[in-house]
């Protein structure tokens, strides 16, 4: 295992939460929502880029938070999280967007109130969804310094609730700014629960790509991605660089599996796998990663990111590479590294990765 250097570490807002959970209709005309419908109607890096006021802001890869990822700490009275996030690149700033899928809108309410109980730094800004809260406040946790002004915004669309937590390095939105992104992020709620927004699943061919069934990590959600995610999720100092000569080779995007590890619940493992237009090409990129290192017996280039505190498996087909990554679900305020029960189930998935994507 190689280690690379460097750090990073994100902020984590609590909130109380209370109740029980199921997942059952959301009104008398539509179904229960499901993650991939939310997933539609989030921001894409165009709105946040039209949203947040200038910037060269990014996708950056989701989180399809359903049990058993961090079961010990899963908010009760809730189904499933959708977590979006985004990267202003260059910067520090980062957008991170949580969509709570509560049994009840009576249940998101309960939620709703302990929120607006356990804030003092509110604000005034345009009343979106059933209820809204804004919040200011100065953050003063170092591994934030570079992006300490945070602009909270609760929302409630009937039974979703949807946190908009914005880090920014200079000042903190206008509060129109901040309406505005609400405004935006209950609209797309509104559609799905009216069913006028679906999500799209990806196709099963895109979905044999990705890790085969096993006993070591559980899919949790597989989405198409814009390239420029790719980097970010390794924190590659040239994002920029590596995004621009995926494009040169005509891959825009990849397709990305979200996982929990099995034998600890708290680690999340992204998975992902690019398509070059010759071996030739995809072999080089992987040789760019391995430099001198040294294979595994079954030709996994693994890394642990010291910086980062992650886990990363790279295999080589053809002209196709996989990225296996493995990391705590921990973010924003709480830094804290993978486990090493990530290991030898990464290192066996990896392995076996390749018979099933080999192009």
């Amino acid at each position: 295992m190689i280690k690379v250097a460097g750090a990073f570490a994100l902020f984590i807002l609590l909130a109380g939460l209370a109740g029980a959970c199921s997942l059952k209709s959301l009104g008398s005309s539509s179904a229960a929502i499901k993650p991939a419908d939310l997933y539609a109607a989030s921001p894409t890096a165009a709105d946040a880029n039209s949203l947040l006021g200038g910037g060269n802001w990014w996708t950056a890869a989701p989180t399809f938070q359903m049990k058993p990822l961090d079961d010990a700490s899963f908010p009760p009275a809730v189904s499933y999280l959708l977590i979006r996030r985004f990267s202003n690149v260059g910067t520090a700033e980062l957008w991170r967007v949580r969509y709570f899928q509560y049994e009840s809108s009576s249940t998101a309410t309960s939620a709703m109130t302990s929120n607006q109980s356990a804030f003092t730094n509110t604000v005034t800004a345009k009343k979106v969804g059933d209820q809204v809260l804004y919040v200011q406040l100065k953050v003063s946790n170092s591994a934030l310094n570079g992006a300490p002004y945070e602009a909270l915004a609760i929302i409630r669309v009937g039974s979703v609730l949807i946190e908009s937590i914005l880090l920014k390095n200079d000042a903190f939105p206008s509060t129109d700014r901040q309406g505005k992104v609400a405004d935006k992020l209950a609209s797309g709620v509104t559609k799905v629960l009216a069913g006028k927004i679906h999500g799209t699943q990806v196709s099963s061919s895109e979905l044999g790509m990705l890790p085969p069934p096993n006993s070591y990590i559980t899919l949790l959600g597989a989405v198409r991605l814009p390239v420029e995610a790719w980097p970010l999720m390794l924190h590659l100092a040239a994002p920029s660089t590596l995004a621009t000569a995926f494009k040169a080779d005509q891959i825009n995007e990849f397709v990305f599996g979200d996982y929990v590890l099995d034998s600890d619940t708290h680690m999340e493992v992204l998975a992902s796998i690019l398509m070059f237009p010759s071996a030739s090409a995809a072999s080089e990129v992987f040789n760019a990663f391995k430099g001198a290192n040294t294979l595994s017996p079954d030709g996994v280039l693994a890394f642990y990111n010291d910086a980062f505190g992650q886990y990363e498996y790279f295999v080589l087909s053809g002209t196709r590479l996989g990225l296996l990554i493995c990391k705590s679900t921990a973010e924003l305020d709480v830094s804290e590294a993978a486990s090493r029960a990530c290991e030898k189930p990464l290192e066996t998935v990896a392995a076996a990765w390749p018979a099933v994507f080999s192009g």
